[in-house]
């Protein structure tokens, strides 16, 4: 019994089969913006203003909490 290689289907005949795979869209084209921020951690909790963290800092400190 000889066995017969297998073709590989090009792209074109397998999307034909179900139908054709739908562009992605970027991104930008949908007005979405990358973003980076600092966050300040303090006593399990964090902040993105800095003068907020040090605040925060300085009443756990008046308190003896340990950082």
């Amino acid at each position: 019994m000889t066995r017969k290689p297998v073709s590989k289907a090009p792209a074109q005949e397998w999307e034909n089969e179900g139908g054709s795979v739908k562009p992605t869209v970027s991104p930008e084209e949908l007005g979405v913006t990358r973003v980076l921020s600092e966050t300040f951690v303090v006593g399990g909790y964090s902040y993105t203003n800095l003068a907020d963290a040090v605040a925060q800092g300085r009443r756990m400190q008046k308190q003896g909490v340990g950082l």
